[in-house]
């Protein structure tokens, strides 16, 4: 080979490199943008799949409320005395008795909703579950009550709270975490009051409460007459997505409800734009679901409405 054939051959290669550069560049590009959706998409599709779990996990708890069993008849009946309570605002002690804790203090001002069933039993096996997936003991006689289902939120890592179960196990009170990135956690109580079965206006715990303080009423009078609950939480991403811009608030119940009852209300608005810089940058979800309780012979046909709502 003659030196001058040589030095084509290394012009060609070098041009042929220069030409693969300006071709496998845009696409190393693409690829790494293609990458980060994927990441993004796989982040966001797993806030939803646990947004939708833990509104199947609550409603599941919700529909036990107050079950009793009649031997005699082997069918379910259903008595909301002490069955159904709640507290707004409210950080709970996971050691401590039932829905025992300190109001004013929740995170982001989240609720707490406390749920007391009694198992029931066909040929002699338990199919009643606590909220973190216990079999419960059906027997009346024994010496702790396990049949408690309590959920609400703690705060956890990245700037979200973690929702915990609360549950008596068979020495002592227990708690079990079921997900993270939770910013909210909200309930309102369907209340019927003309008696056809139907909640006519939807009210927090704290009101609830007071009315039956202040009137000095039996709880059954007023327990009996929530048929429903509609359950509210704000999800966010596991990490920051920079290319999503964050609404400026979440109204868990509407924008309506907000502005009518948000002072006696805590967080049922929840003010994005107070948060910190770094979690601005994550996608939030507001999932929503209102669970027609069982103790209403009414409500039985009634399916259960269930909603997603993207707040970006």
């Amino acid at each position: 080979m003659t030196r001058q054939s040589s030095g084509m051959a290394l012009l060609e290669m070098l041009i042929a490199i220069g030409l693969g550069l300006v071709i496998l560049l845009p696409l190393s590009s693409l690829l790494s943008t293609s990458l980060l959706f994927r990441s993004k998409q796989e982040d966001i599709f797993v806030m939803e799949q646990d947004g939708y779990r833990l509104l199947d996990l609550i409603e599941q708890a919700l529909l036990q409320a107050g079950r009793m069993h009649t031997q005699q008849s082997q069918q379910d009946t259903f008595d909301t005395f002490g069955a159904l309570s709640g507290l707004d605002n409210a950080i709970i002690s996971g050691t401590s008795h039932a829905l025992e804790g300190k109001t004013t203090s929740g995170f982001h001002g989240s609720d707490a909703v406390a749920v007391h069933f009694a198992a029931s039993e066909t040929e002699e096996k338990t199919y009643a579950v606590n909220c973190a997936g216990n079999s419960v003991s059906t027997l009346a006689s024994d010496d702790q009550d396990r049949r408690w289902s309590i959920f609400y939120l703690v705060p956890g890592s990245n700037g979200s709270g973690d929702l915990r179960c609360k549950y008596r196990g068979t020495d002592q009170w227990d708690t079990q975490a079921l997900a993270s990135g939770v910013v909210g956690l909200q309930f309102l109580y369907g209340l019927d009051t003309d008696g056809d079965g139907l909640p006519n206006q939807f009210t927090n715990a704290t009101t609830i409460n007071q009315k039956v303080f202040e009137a000095k009423e039996n709880t059954i009078t007023n327990q009996n007459s929530i048929v429903a609950v509609h359950i509210a939480l704000v999800m966010q991403t596991e990490t920051q997505l920079h290319s999503i811009s964050s609404p400026d608030a979440i109204d868990l119940f509407g924008s309506f409800y907000s502005e009518a009852q948000g002072s006696r209300d805590p967080e049922v608005r929840l003010v994005l734009k107070t948060f910190p810089a770094n979690q601005k940058k994550h996608v939030y979800r507001l999932f929503e679901k209102v669970v027609f309780l069982r103790n209403h012979d009414a409500l039985k046909d009634h399916s259960h409405t269930l909603t997603v709502k993207p707040v970006n």
